[in-house]
């Protein structure tokens, strides 16, 4: 828009944040500007505004930049900019000082409609005077704000948004969401239980069709961040910061963690357990999961000499004992990633064939199939409840016959979706008759042989082999592997 002939141009800028109490609304000072420009002989060409955001950064406030970046350009579009007080412009006296030397050196004015300045030099100290004190009251704003925020927090009071497995209540609590508080439970026991890294487990709900809090995909942060966070023993936490979740467990100088009153979600000694096995995960990386190695044999296969793992080197494209590497065993087990698998292989289809074979019982925890078979009952039930609702808005006139059918059809679909991965899940937890388990062993042997020849991804091979042994001793003299066999009891 070109300038009005005998008139000065003028851009509008308005600015609202959250706390301040004592400015006026957007509207307000609209008004206060086109009576400014009306009554000052000015043509306002543009209002911009910057709503909900501090005026402590400017390079937070894209509406600020904007205008910035069109006032001060060649075409020289407008003379002044108008705000209500100098303190929408910035309430950092250096910013405020450095764009109004940009707007000053391109002929633009910066002009406060309530606070008008004497001319010379007497007005200039008034308005650094402003200045100043706009900043001072900016920090003691900031101050007072995260004070009450901080006491509040001390006192156990939730002050965000509720994570998975709550809902904000009244008065700054949380109450629990039943459906929501089983995925967190099946989060913490895949990692305790099943020793299943962050990507594993975020691929696990991606698949089960699980959405995150906020109803996007789940990933290694988001994972993590739920094993950290204290709020699911009982604790209220604040002022963590973005980056103070990147080390072995959430921490920060300036972080408060306090006793609350709304119900805890994961046991007190089962998070504190979570916590020392992420602080471990990240002093021991040979401790790692064992999905996440660069072969399905990691950390798995050991030195008959030293008892070292032998670790995978793709230069060499096979496996040698990571002690002997450093000089501290004396006896090479180099060996090649195809002779070691084959030599693996022929092994188990000797226990399969002869059945002669050492293993032990180990009685497992509660495990991840029956966390999740839990969850899709659940998730079966709330479509009951659903499809109980749409017949009910069909009944009472709110919902046509049209829409009462397309949303029948998407429940059924769903509830097919549901009931096929509950069978395939059962099929998992069935339990073999207690008196054979030898023959039951030999039958997961079998299985996993079939997965380890086919074209599976690594991950599926590594918890497969996990899943009928915990440990493979390689004797290079003899040539032969031993394979100490786990009969894992459900």
């Amino acid at each position: 828009m070109s300038k009005k002939e005998g008139l000065r141009s003028a851009y509008g800028y308005i600015r609202v944040s959250t706390h301040d109490q004592e400015e006026l609304s957007p509207d307000s000072q609209e008004r206060l500007l086109r009576d400014y420009a009306r009554s000052n002989n000015m043509f306002l060409e543009h209002i911009y505004t910057d709503a909900g955001i501090s005026g402590r950064k400017a390079d937070k406030r894209p509406a600020f930049q904007e205008m910035i970046a069109r006032a001060k350009s060649k075409e020289h579009p407008v003379d002044v900019l108008l705000v209500w007080k100098f303190s929408r412009f910035a309430r950092n006296q250096e910013e405020s000082i450095v764009y109004k030397s940009l707007l000053k050196k391109a002929g633009v004015e910066v002009v406060s409609v309530s606070e008008p300045l004497a001319d010379g030099p007497f007005g200039s100290l008034i308005e650094r005077i402003i200045e100043w004190m706009d900043e001072y009251y900016s920090i003691r704003l900031s101050g007072e704000v995260k004070r009450g925020m901080t006491e509040k927090a001390m006192q156990g009071g939730y002050m965000a948004r509720a994570p998975l497995g709550y809902e904000n209540a009244e008065r700054g609590t949380l109450k629990v969401v039943p459906e929501e508080a089983e995925i967190v439970r099946m989060i913490f026991r895949k990692y305790v239980n099943d020793h299943a890294a962050f990507s594993s487990i975020a691929r696990q709900l991606n698949e089960l069709g699980i959405p995150t809090k906020r109803g996007g995909l789940w990933e290694n942060r988001t994972v993590k961040y739920i094993l950290q966070n204290p709020v699911y023993k009982g604790f209220a936490r604040w002022n963590v910061g973005r980056n103070n979740l990147r080390g072995p467990a959430a921490s920060s100088p300036d972080m408060i963690v306090a006793e609350s009153n709304h119900e805890a979600i994961i046991s007190p000694e089962l998070f504190d357990q979570v916590q020392a096995a992420i602080s471990g995960a990240y002093r021991r990386p040979k401790s790692r999961p064992a999905d996440s190695y660069s072969h399905w044999l990691g950390n798995l296969v050991k030195c008959s000499s030293c008892g070292s793992s032998l670790t995978y080197s793709p230069a060499t494209k096979g496996f040698q004992c990571i002690s002997y590497g450093k000089g501290k065993c004396k006896v090479s087990h180099y060996i090649s990633l195809s002779l070691l698998e084959q030599a693996i292989l022929d092994t188990l289809d000797s226990h399969i064939q002869e059945g002669k074979f050492e293993y032990r019982e180990e009685l497992t925890a509660v495990p991840a199939e029956s966390e999740e078979l839990e969850f899709l009952n659940l998730s079966l039930e709330k479509l009951n409840e659903k499809e109980k609702r749409i017949r009910a808005a069909y009944q009472d006139g709110v919902d046509t016959l049209e829409e009462y059918k397309q949303n029948r059809e998407l429940i059924s679909r769903e509830r097919e979706r549901l009931s096929r991965q509950k069978e395939r899940l059962m099929e998992k937890l069935s339990p073999a008759p207690a008196a054979d388990h030898h023959q039951e062993m030999r039958r997961r042997i079998r299985g996993v042989v079939d997965i380890l020849r086919s074209d599976t991804p690594q991950q599926q091979k590594s918890q497969a082999i996990r899943s009928i042994c915990d440990k493979i001793v390689f004797d290079r003299e003899a040539g032969k592997v031993r394979i100490y066999c786990v009969y894992r009891v459900l």
